[in-house]
């Protein structure tokens, strides 16, 4: 898959995440926090992401810093790839 797939599949993701979690959500343009995030659902969204993605894949300060969807699963990418383990390892 490329980074743009891996990327729009993160994203798709999201979205339905945030769905789950009773926001209105439609498009990765989508801020998390002007669609209804409170910072109890931040938690709940990073919570969803480990268990998906891994450890680490959305640490709160990326959520904070940068909360559209698209930037959130930029990070998630960005972030998946820095952990993940070396090829041959």
């Amino acid at each position: 898959m490329s980074d743009t797939a891996d990327e729009q599949h993160v994203e798709a993701w999201l979205i339905g995440a945030c769905q789950a979690l009773g926001l209105n959500v439609t498009a990765a343009e989508d801020d998390f926090f002007e669609s209804g995030g409170t910072s109890l659902s931040a938690m709940k969204l990073i919570a969803r992401v480990e268990e998906t993605f891994g450890e680490d894949a959305l640490p709160p300060d990326d959520l904070f810093a940068e909360s559209s969807l698209r930037a959130l699963a930029s990070a998630i990418e960005r972030n998946r790839r820095r952990t993940a383990p070396l090829a041959g390892s």
